[in-house]
């Protein structure tokens, strides 16, 4: 089970107390802490701090100087449970890290099996993070700040920007972000109140980005070359990268809670498997243990370096434990699982790319559709007639085939701007020109099966040979009866 880690950027700090008052807040929030007593808290100002409790609960706290001051300061909190588990939580702040001279601050969970047997948790996001960010230390993540609450882009140029940044992957550098596409003005998949939770169960995980209407969706596409979510969709977008999933109601997600519970997950496990850039608690035990032995070298006894390199050692065997149970559990998080092996992702990798998302989920619900009206003639048994049923009963059509519905009608209005217009949309949907000659010719890529060839006038048509073309083509893309 891979542990849970994130690190965005914090506004700098002199006051490396400041620090230490989050942790102590935080520990103190725990119901069930022993570690913190009024003899306890009095050690936590020193620069190397180790208390234990006598249930086994271990605090540790370690600072790394520098010329200037202190350089990083860290905390690791060790919290065995009744089953033979620690739940590990370390945090290391780490001064002018990140851009602009801001603080960088690195998180990170891990539950821990300390007998055989003991059954492994995933492990949550710690309430520092919220505490963090409630308190006011969330930085500036490039174009975004970082926050838990939604940033809701506004119907102009500034707003198509982000938008477009945040599509491409060039808005941010440490979190990515949720893009939730609309599927009217001021309406999306999601309800308002489900969008600021997302947002505040992301936050310091992730940036939830709202688009504001279906207009300007229409708008980004033009700008992202068609890589932006739309309809209702939910995209994914890493630093560098660019949309890398999306999320939409079909045959696997079938109502608003299942969809932003999906979105969570995934956004954890990518937070989580990104480059790090901050320092772990073991790398700061590293820094600080070599610094202290350079300084005090010529003043420490032969007892005190030895103890001091025995504790790098403890250290360096603390980071390969927790390199070998990232290996050991990486590859059966991602094999063999029933989500893994039956998911919208790998039906897609399997059959081929999408003419639009969910059109594979509508092309199911078709088939379920299209057989039970025969199901007596083929003698159809009660069980598939339940199963095929239910598909369509629970399976919504999906909003990008409405989208690209409207767009063939949008793109065969303006008789002079038709073969224009609708050339750049079947680029978007599968096809590639081919010739253009007496007429544009176009052809469906490699992969799209099933497909044929389109052939579009370059002289104007009258109204009544547009809406032959768009026909048409709609016949073309097998879309005419998916919706009913």
């Amino acid at each position: 089970m891979l542990p849970f880690s994130t690190e965005f950027p914090v506004l700098p700090s002199d006051n490396r107390a400041a620090f230490a008052a989050e942790v102590v807040a935080w520990l103190r929030g725990m119901q069930h802490q022993t570690v913190l007593s009024s003899k306890s808290e009095a050690e936590l100002d020193g620069a190397n701090v180790h208390v234990r409790s006598d249930t086994g609960e271990e605090l540790r706290m370690r600072e790394l100087q520098s010329s200037d001051g202190w350089s990083a300061v860290g905390v690791r909190h060790d919290f065995p449970d009744h089953v033979g588990r620690i739940w590990r939580t370390e945090c290391v702040l780490k001064r002018a890290a990140a851009e602009g001279g801001q603080d960088l601050v690195r998180l990170k969970t891990q539950c821990i099996a300390t007998t055989p047997g003991a059954r492994l948790d995933t492990p949550r996001k710690p309430y520092l993070i919220k505490a963090l960010l409630k308190n006011g230390w969330g930085g500036k993540d490039l174009q975004l700040a970082v926050s838990d609450q939604p940033v809701w882009l506004e119907n102009n140029d500034e707003g198509l920007l982000l938008a477009k940044a945040a599509t491409l992957g060039a808005a941010t550098k440490w979190l990515p972000t949720v893009y939730i596409s609309a599927t009217g003005a001021s309406s999306w998949v999601l309800s308002q109140p489900e969008i600021e939770k997302l947002a505040y169960d992301l936050g310091g995980i992730a940036h939830v980005v709202v688009e504001p209407d279906r207009a300007f969706s229409f708008d980004l596409r033009e700008e992202t070359e068609a890589s932006n979510a739309y309809g209702g969709t939910l995209g994914l977008s890493a630093p560098g990268q660019g949309v890398v999933r999306r999320y939409y109601l079909g045959w696997q997600i079938q109502d608003g809670g299942e969809l932003a519970a999906a979105v969570r997950i995934a956004v954890s496990n990518l937070r989580s498997q990104m480059p790090t850039f901050g320092w772990d608690w073991t790398e700061l035990q590293e820094q600080a243990l070599r610094a202290h032995r350079e300084r005090e070298r010529s003043r420490l006894t032969v007892a005190e370096s030895e103890q001091l390199y025995l504790e790098e050692i403890e250290n360096l065997q603390d980071k390969i434990r927790t390199l070998e149970q990232q290996l050991s559990v990486g590859p059966a998080e991602s094999v063999g699982t029933d989500e893994g092996e039956f998911s919208t992702d790998n039906l897609v990798r399997r059959i081929g790319p999408e003419v639009y998302s969910g059109e594979i989920s509508d092309r199911l619900r078709f088939a379920a559709r299209t057989t039970l009206l025969v199901s007596d003639q083929i003698g159809l048994d009660g069980r598939s007639r339940a199963i095929l049923q239910r598909i369509v009963d629970r399976l919504p059509v999906s909003p990008a085939l409405a989208e690209l519905t409207q767009d063939l009608a949008r793109a065969t209005k303006d008789p002079k701007r038709v073969a224009s217009e609708l050339t750049a949309l079947l680029r978007r949907h599968g096809y590639s020109e081919k010739s253009d000659n007496k007429h544009i010719r176009l052809e469906a890529e490699r992969d799209y099966d099933g497909l044929e060839s389109i052939t579009l006038p370059k002289t104007p048509s009258d109204n009544r040979g547009l809406k032959n073309l768009r026909k048409q083509i709609e016949r073309t893309f097998g879309i005419t009866k998916l919706a009913e």
